[in-house]
C-alpha cells in the first residue's frame, strides 16, 4: 500500500450512529433469506403430504428460487447501480414479503412453485443491494471491514437458527407458517429502512436487454443442468444444456465487448483482487456446502431425531459467526492473505479430523471437527467478500457484490453436483456388498436410491440398518478426505495468487 493510499483511508470520513443504526435492516435481511433457506427442507414432508406434488414439482419448489436468484443477481446488481440501491431493496423486500404469504396459503403445487419463483427473483435483489449499500454508508476501510463482519455473521446466524425455527414452527403449526414468519421481519425492514442512504449512478445509461437475456438465459441453463445431473446423473440431454449454456455466455461476452453501454463491465476483470477474491469464493462454497448437507443428514443417520441434528448444528455455527466478527482484527494484525490461509488452515484441520475419525466418532469428536470448519470458513468467507466490494469503484459496487453472489451460487450448485456425486457413489458401493441376506430386492433398490430413502425403508430392519450407517458413514468419511486435499489446494491458490494485498 502507498503512502498516498494510506492517507485517502486516514482521511475518509468516519461513520456516525445513524450508519451503525442502518446495518439493522441490512442484517435482518440477510438474516431473513438465510433462515428462508434452512427452513424448506424441513418443510417439505409437509408440503409434500398437503399439496401431493409430483415428484418434478417437488424438485422445482426446492430449486427454482435460488436457480433465478442466480439467474438474476447480475442484472439486479447493475439495475440497483441505475435506479437506486435503497429503492431496489425496498422493492425487492416487499415483494418477498408478499410472495411469502402467498407461499403460504398454497393450494396447488402450481401455485407454491410460482410464488417460489418470485421469492427467488426478490431475493436477486436483496443481496446485491445490501451488500453494495455498505460502500454508501462506510468510507473509512476498517468501519467496513467491521460492518460487513457484522452483516455476514447475520447470514450464518440465520443459516444456524433456521433448522430450530422450523421445527418449532412445524410442531405448532401448518407449514405455512414456515413462510409467513418472513412477514414480520419485512415489516421491521421496512420501518428502518429510512436509515439507510440513497446511491445511484446518474451517469449510468439504460440496461441493454440483450445482455440481460443471455446473462440471465446462461446462468439458469447452466445451473439448472448442474442440479438435474446432481438429482438424476448423467445424461446426454443435461450435457446438451451445460454446452447451450457455455454457448449463450461467449455471446453474452461478446456483445460485452462490442456495445458502449455493457451490464458487465469485462474491465473489472483486469483487478487481479477482483478475480482471484472471486475465483476464492466459488472454491470455498464447492467445499463447504456439499458437505454441510450429508453432515446434517449424518447426525440423523447415527440416531438422533431432526431436531436434536438441527440443535447440534446451532454450534459449529455459533463458531463460525464468532470467527466472523474476529475477521477484521485479524486484517489489522496480518495481511489479508495470511488472515484466510490461517483460517482455511483451521477449516482444513477440521475436516482432516473428521475424514479420520467419523467412522467411529462419538458427538463430541464430531462437534470439534465442524466448529474448527466453521471457525475456518466464516472469516475467510467475510475477508473475500470485504476485497471483492472494495476493489472497484464505488459506481460499480452492485455489480461487484451481485458477482460475488453468483461465484457464492455455481459453487453451491457444483458443490451438491460434486460432492453429492462422490458421497453417493461411495454409499452405493459399499452397500451393495453390505447388503443383508433376505432382504427383498425391492427394498434394497429404494435404498440405493438415497441415504434418506434408505432410511425410510429400513425400518425394523435392523441388519439393514447397520448396513446403512456403515456405507454412509465410508461415504462421508471419503467426501472429507476430498474437502481436506480442497482446502489444500485454496490455500496453495491464495498464497500464490494473493500474496501482494495488503
Amino acid at each position: 500500500m502507498t503512502n498516498e493510499h494510506a492517507q485517502v483511508l486516514n482521511d475518509s470520513p468516519k461513520a456516525t450512529w445513524r450508519e451503525w443504526l442502518g446495518l439493522v435492516p441490512l442484517t435482518l435481511a440477510l438474516f431473513m433469506l438465510a433462515t428462508d433457506m434452512t427452513i424448506l427442507f424441513l418443510a417439505m414432508p409437509s408440503i409434500a403430504a398437503d399439496l401431493a406434488p409430483s415428484a418434478t414439482q417437488m424438485l422445482w419448489i426446492i430449486h427454482i428460487g435460488e436457480l433465478l436468484a442466480v439467474g438474476f443477481f447480475l442484472t439486479m446488481g447493475r439495475l440497483g447501480d441505475r435506479i437506486g440501491r435503497k429503492r431496489l431493496l425496498i422493492i425487492g423486500v416487499t415483494v418477498y414479503g408478499l410472495s411469502s404469504i402467498v407461499a403460504a396459503f398454497s393450494t396447488e403445487p402450481w401455485m407454491l412453485i410460482a410464488s417460489r419463483a418470485l421469492l427467488g427473483v426478490a431475493s436477486a435483489t436483496v443481496m446485491p443491494s445490501t451488500m453494495s449499500l455498505l460502500r454508501n454508508m462506510f468510507f473509512d476501510q476498517k468501519q467496513f471491514s467491521v460492518a460487513i463482519a457484522i452483516v455476514m455473521s447475520s447470514y450464518s446466524a440465520g443459516m444456524a437458527l433456521g433448522p430450530p425455527i422450523g421445527g418449532l414452527l412445524l410442531d405448532h403449526f401448518w407449514w405455512g407458517a414456515v413462510f409467513l414468519v418472513n412477514v414480520p421481519a419485512v415489516l421491521i425492514l421496512l420501518v428502518t429502512a429510512p436509515l439507510l442512504p440513497e446511491y445511484s449512478d446518474k451517469k449510468s445509461p439504460r440496461m441493454d436487454l440483450v445482455s440481460v437475456l443471455l446473462s440471465s438465459l446462461a446462468l439458469i441453463t447452466f445451473i439448472y443442468a448442474l442440479q438435474e445431473i446432481a438429482n438424476h446423473g448423467f445424461k446426454i440431454l443435461y450435457v446438451v444444456l451445460i454446452a447451450v449454456s457455455i454457448a449463450i455466455g461467449f455471446l453474452f461476452i461478446n456483445r460485452q465487448l462490442h456495445t458502449k453501454d455493457p451490464l458487465l463491465d469485462l474491465y473489472m476483470f483486469k483487478t487481479p483482487l477482483l478475480t482471484y477474491s472471486l475465483i476464492a469464493r466459488v472454491f470455498l462454497s464447492l467445499l463447504i456446502v456439499g458437505e454441510s448437507m450429508l453432515f446434517a443428514q449424518h447426525l440423523q443417520v447415527i440416531g438422533l431425531t431432526p431436531t436434536e441434528a438441527g440443535l447440534l448444528l446451532i454450534i459449529p455455527a455459533i463458531f463460525s459467526i464468532i470467527g466472523t466478527l474476529v475477521s477484521p482484527l485479524l486484517t489489522r494484525w496480518m495481511r489479508p492473505t495470511y488472515a484466510m490461509v490461517s483460517n482455511l488452515l483451521i477449516a482444513g484441520i477440521g475436516a482432516f479430523l473428521l475424514a479420520l475419525t467419523v467412522q467411529n466418532a462419538d458427538i463430541l469428536l464430531l462437534m470439534i471437527g465442524a466448529s474448527l470448519m466453521g471457525i475456518g470458513v466464516g472469516p475467510t468467507i467475510t475477508i473475500a467478500s470485504d476485497q471483492i466490494i472494495s476493489s472497484v469503484p464505488q459506481e460499480r459496487a452492485g455489480t461487484a457484490s451481485a458477482l460475488s453472489d453468483v461465484s457464492s451460487g455455481l459453487g453451491s450448485v457444483l458443490s451438491v453436483a460434486i460432492i453429492g456425486s462422490i458421497g453417493m457413489l461411495v454409499y452405493r458401493w459399499n452397500f451393495t456388498n453390505a447388503i443383508p441376506a433376505g432382504v427383498p430386492s425391492e427394498i434394497a433398490n429404494s435404498a440405493m436410491e438415497s441415504v434418506g430413502t434408505a432410511l425410510a425403508v429400513s425400518d425394523g430392519l435392523p441388519e439393514m440398518l447397520q448396513a446403512i450407517r456403515f456405507s454412509s458413514t465410508i461415504a462421508l468419511q471419503s467426501v472429507y478426505g476430498f474437502v481436506s486435499i480442497g482446502f489444500l489446494a485454496l490455500i496453495i491458490f491464495v498464497l500464490w495468487k494473493l500474496r501482494y494485498v495488503r
